[in-house]
């Protein structure tokens, strides 16, 4: 298939994941075979409301996960021709997330708005990304779902809430940075993206062996789109700042298999992760619905503070500039294992 061709498909067809052959996408979820006027309805910009408030009412960085757990799961349903029992159960989700939050996403005192106080936002992000990684990303991830969401929103560009979002970088700013081995020049965000791909595609021998520890493949991709979006919102030098970081993020080495481990026969797609049985079944409801516990419940609390928002937003965003398909297949099998299989050690 020829680049243009590719680029079209991956573009148009569920944002870019029922590329037809690679991700064995099923005919029901393609958006050419919904019933014409009758797309999933987009959930209510109060989801954006509701996530910026979470993030800036957070108690410490880390609680504002959930936050921007809700932003990714608005932008996953609005950008993305998905069908409506999937937007439904992905709706019912936030909601629950939401429900036992409730003190974290209560309204905070009204201010006057001023868009102008927007940019506060990546201004407070460059100390927490110069000079390498610091906390796996999450000041670039929190920061660029904020000023995304804050455009779309402008009426929250409260003083106190910029300053509370704003905060979130100082604090991860304090943390000692993990430096790159040697100085970082992607030549573009684009080869960004290839080397974020690239990076995942060699731990496809550590596919079926749960036991292995595997490193942070939802924040290599959730970081990685960060910085593709920052890019996007005008903040290039800013993103190209946090190239360093990255590559620190997808260096990575492969863990290494025992030769006389049991391999598990494990397939995963994406297609079965966006359709409504995923979000619907039974047993899943049952461990997110729970604490997240590292030995008895490692999919607690809708996957580890909402990071299966986070990841599938990111990534259906990064494979629609995907420039190989093979990989993109063998990559949403790495990324995604981690979400079926509980057992699956590592982020």
């Amino acid at each position: 298939m020829r680049r243009r061709e590719f680029v079209r498909l991956s573009a148009g067809i569920v944002g870019g994941l029922g590329i037809p052959g690679v991700l064995d996408q099923p005919p029901r979820a393609r958006a050419a075979d919904q019933p014409p006027g009758e797309p999933a309805k987009p959930l209510d910009e109060s989801y954006l409301e509701l996530g910026l408030t979470g993030m800036a009412q957070a108690k410490g960085w880390f609680n504002a996960h959930w936050g921007a757990a809700v932003v990714a799961g608005y932008y996953l349903c609005k950008d993305n021709n998905l069908d409506r029992e999937t937007v439904a159960g992905i709706q019912s989700q936030l909601d629950a997330l939401l429900a036992v939050r409730k003190s974290q996403f209560a309204s905070p005192p009204k201010e006057r708005s001023d868009k102008t106080l927007i940019d506060k936002v990546p201004q407070a992000l460059q100390p927490a990304v110069e000079g390498g990684l610091r906390a796996h990303g999450h000041a670039v991830i929190f920061a660029s779902l904020s000023v995304k969401a804050l455009r779309d929103v402008p009426q929250m560009a409260q003083p106190a809430l910029i300053n509370s979002l704003c905060g979130l970088s100082r604090q991860i700013a304090r943390k000692p940075p993990a430096k790159p081995g040697k100085p970082v020049d992607y030549a573009d965000t684009q080869e960004m993206i290839d080397a974020t791909f690239d990076s995942l595609a060699r731990f496809k021998e550590l596919l079926g062996y749960p036991s292995i520890r595997r490193p942070n493949f939802t924040h290599m991709t959730t970081h990685t789109e960060a910085l593709m979006n920052l890019e996007k919102l005008g903040y290039e030098k800013l993103a190209r700042l946090g190239w360093a970081g990255h590559s620190v993020h997808i260096g990575e080495p492969v863990p290494s298999v025992d030769p006389k481990a049991k391999r598990q026969d494990t397939t995963v797609s994406l297609a079965q992760i966006m359709s409504n049985a995923f979000w619907e079944d039974e047993d899943k409801l049952a461990q997110w619905n729970q604490s997240w516990h590292l030995s008895k419940n490692r999919n607690g609390d809708w996957i580890a503070a909402g990071h299966l928002f986070k990841v599938l937003y990111s990534y259906h965003r990064m494979v629609a500039r995907a420039k190989d398909e093979q990989q993109v297949r063998l990559c949403s099998k790495v990324l995604l294992e981690r979400y079926f299989n509980p057992n699956v050690m590592g982020g």
